[in-house]
Formats: C-alpha cells, sequence, structure tokens
C-alpha cells in the first residue's frame, strides 16, 4: 500500500468523522442562539449551494492537481470551521444583533461548502487514475465509502463523550481532526504519484441511434428515487434534533447527546446492512427498492407514533437499513436506462439530483417544522407512499406491455 493510499483512507475516515461530529450540535446550538429553524435549514443549504458551485467551477478548469485539491479542501475545511466556531462562541459569550450573527454564520458555512467538494474530487480522480478497470475502480470507491461510513460511526461516539466539557468540544474536536489530516497531506502525500486530473474526453458517436436510446426522461423515476431519499436524509438530520427537544422534553445539552445516539445507530446500521448487501446478499434492483422503502416507511411510522425516546432511537436501526438499500437501487436503476457510452451523463444527473436535494431539503424541512413540529414526518411518509403507488403502477404497465408483445 503506497504512502497516498495510507493518506485517503485517513482523510476518509477523518472527513467522515469530523463532518458526523458536527451534525448533531446544530440544533441545540440554533436554540441557544435564539434562532429559527428555517435559519438552521439556510446554514446547511447555503453550504451545498456553494459546494456545488466550487465542483463545477474545478470541472470546467482541469487545472489542479489532486495535491492541490487535497491540501486546499481540508486546510480550507479546518479554517473556515475554526470561523464558524468562532462566530458561535462569540454569539453566545457576547449579545449580538440576531441579523448581524445569521449573517456571519451563513458567511462561514458557506465558505465551508467551497472546500467540501475538493476531497470528495480528489478522491475521485485519484481513484479513477490509479484503477485500470471498472471492476475495481467499483471495489476501491466501496472501500474508501465504508471507511467514511466508518468515520460516521466514531463522529458520533465522540461527540457524546465530547460534550461533558460543554457544547463547543465536539465541534473544536472535528477542527483539531481537520487540522491534523491538513498537517498529515501536506507533509506527507508523495507528489511524484500525484496525477492531474485529465480533460474530459468528448466522445463522438458514431451512430445516431445511440443518443437516441436515453434521454432524461428514461430514468427520471430513478432521479425521483434518488432526490426523494436524499431529501429524507437531509430531513431526517435536520429536523430530528429539534423534535427531540420539543417532542421529549429534553434539554438542549441531553438533545444534543441523543441525536449524536441516533446518528451512531444509523451509522451501524448502514455499514450492517452495505456489508451484507455487497457480500452476502445477490439482490436485485427491484428488491432494494422495496426493502428500502418499506423499512423507511416503518421508521417514520415508528418515530411519529413513540412517546419514548428510545423507541424513537431504535427506529433509526430503519432509517439505516433503508439508505444502505435504496442508494444502490437508485444509482443501478438510473444506470440501467441508458448504455454503456452515456454512463458519464447518468452520473452527472445523479449528482445532480443529490446536490439539489441537498440545497432544497433543508429549506422545505425547516419551514415545515416552524409550521408543526410532526409536518416534516407526515410529508416524508406521503411521499414514499406516492413513491411506493407509482412504482406499482409502473410494474403493472411494465406487465401488461411484456403480455402485449408476446
Amino acid at each position: 500500500m503506497n504512502q497516498n493510499n495510507k493518506i485517503f483512507i485517513a482523510a476518509s475516515l477523518a472527513n467522515g468523522a469530523s463532518f458526523s461530529m458536527i451534525l448533531p450540535l446544530l440544533a441545540p446550538l440554533v436554540r441557544q442562539l435564539k434562532l429559527s429553524e428555517l435559519q438552521a435549514g439556510a446554514m446547511v443549504s447555503i453550504g451545498a449551494v456553494f459546494m456545488a458551485i466550487a465542483a463545477i467551477f474545478i470541472s470546467k478548469q482541469q487545472k489542479y492537481s489532486i495535491f492541490q485539491l487535497m491540501s486546499a479542501g481540508f486546510i480550507g475545511m479546518a479554517m473556515t470551521w475554526s470561523c464558524f466556531a468562532a462566530v458561535l462562541m462569540y454569539g453566545m459569550a457576547v449579545h449580538l444583533e440576531l441579523v448581524l450573527l445569521f449573517s456571519l454564520l451563513m458567511i462561514a458555512r458557506g465558505s465551508t461548502g467551497l472546500f467540501m467538494a475538493m476531497p470528495q474530487i480528489a478522491l475521485q480522480t485519484y481513484v479513477m487514475s490509479n484503477s485500470q478497470t471498472e471492476q475495481a475502480r467499483s471495489q476501491t470507491m466501496s472501500k474508501f465509502g465504508a471507511l467514511n461510513s466508518a468515520g460516521v460511526i466514531f463522529g458520533p461516539l465522540l461527540t457524546t463523550v465530547l460534550l461533558t466539557w460543554g457544547m463547543m468540544a465536539p465541534l473544536w474536536a472535528a477542527v483539531l481532526i481537520l487540522a491534523v489530516i491538513s498537517a498529515v497531506i501536506v507533509i506527507g502525500f508523495d507528489r511524484t504519484q500525484n496525477v492531474l486530473p485529465q480533460p474530459a474526453v468528448q466522445i463522438e458517436y458514431a451512430v445516431k441511434e445511440t443518443r437516441e436510446k436515453f434521454n432524461l426522461k428514461s430514468c427520471f423515476v430513478w432521479l425521483m428515487l434518488g432526490f426523494s431519499l436524499y431529501l429524507a436524509i437531509v430531513t431526517l438530520n435536520l429536523t430530528a434534533g429539534f423534535y427531540i427537544q420539543d417532542h421529549f422534553h429534553t434539554g438542549i445539552e441531553r438533545g444534543a447527546k441523543a441525536f449524536a445516539q441516533c446518528s451512531l445507530i444509523v451509522g451501524i446500521s448502514l455499514v450492517f446492512m452495505q456489508t451484507l448487501i455487497s457480500k452476502y446478499l445477490k439482490w436485485s434492483v427491484i428488491r432494494l427498492l422495496w426493502v428500502g422503502l418499506i423499512c423507511m416507511l416503518a421508521g417514520l411510522i415508528l418515530s411519529l407514533s413513540t412517546a419514548n425516546l428510545y423507541i424513537f432511537q431504535a427506529s433509526y436501526v430503519l432509517y439505516g437499513l433503508s439508505a444502505a438499500c435504496l442508494i444502490p437501487a437508485f444509482t443501478t436503476g438510473a444506470a440501467q436506462t441508458a448504455p454503456s457510452e452515456m454512463q458519464a451523463k447518468v452520473a452527472s444527473f445523479c449528482t445532480a439530483t443529490q446536490a439539489l436535494s441537498f440545497v432544497a431539503g433543508p429549506l422545505i424541512s425547516t419551514g415545515l417544522y416552524q409550521w408543526h413540529s410532526t409536518a416534516p414526518y407526515y410529508f416524508l411518509i406521503l411521499m414514499i407512499l406516492m413513491l411506493m403507488c407509482f412504482f406499482i403502477l409502473k410494474l403493472l404497465a411494465e406487465q401488461r406491455n411484456s403480455e402485449l408483445a408476446r
């Protein structure tokens, strides 16, 4: 294993851990600063907007090396999360006008989004440049995905421990992790193995029918599934912290610990199911789809119907199982609607769908929560039921067409 591969492994773990340490703190800190739920959603959305802008800019430039992207990404995240933490601390220590405080937080959070795209682009470029076959690339990306998920498990566990020293302790610990990884990259990255991102190759198709085999409409149903999935993930991550405080009448610190435990539970469930699917379960896309939708619906109903915090936390087992099934169902379902020459286009549609949900989701979910604390959950239940009906009708139509073809 070469030096750069070890650094990418450490970076994947650190990235997952640091982000999952920060997320459970958002709701309690927003409440402590007397900001609204919608303002919390706006802070998440602006990060996603600037992340998408940075990704588009980098793809257009095609001149940054893997080392530049990795080092700038982690150093930038460490610096901007430090600014975000400093603004939070100052806002809690000194009375600031809410408009000024919110503006400073938005600037800091938006700046973080600019740098968050860089390590992801660096990792994908590294894998695609150093793996020769499609299978090797897929396996390597799955390995780094599992490492990121392992970090997501470790982060909330560390947050739960560090909350003993106050609300800001996990946030500064996450900044420290990012700073350490930044130093490791700058000092240890082997730049002789550095591969420059290759310009996108414009493929000219010899036969016009290849293009006609695929259009956006043919994979729209799978993109709709992906948008709904990531909308649900964003909604559950953003509103659960508020819901725990309001519905179960916990204090701010107790609510933060409870949500950190939810993140830990969903991370363990996600990794467990991902391992089963990749190694043992040879499930079709349709089976993954239905298991994922049923688990998501069951989790939402359980979360909404219980008055017991521990049962609410147990529902996150179902959310982890659902995400582990629906993520591959979404990407594989969309990919199988197009010929091999069009897979890059399908991948760009999937990425755009995810980015759109990360921009719209926080605003929709927090806006609904301000209206009523249970509204986001009812919204997700309705959305999942509509997806189920849509896929049942799609399946019946396909069966009818196959019978007519006979």
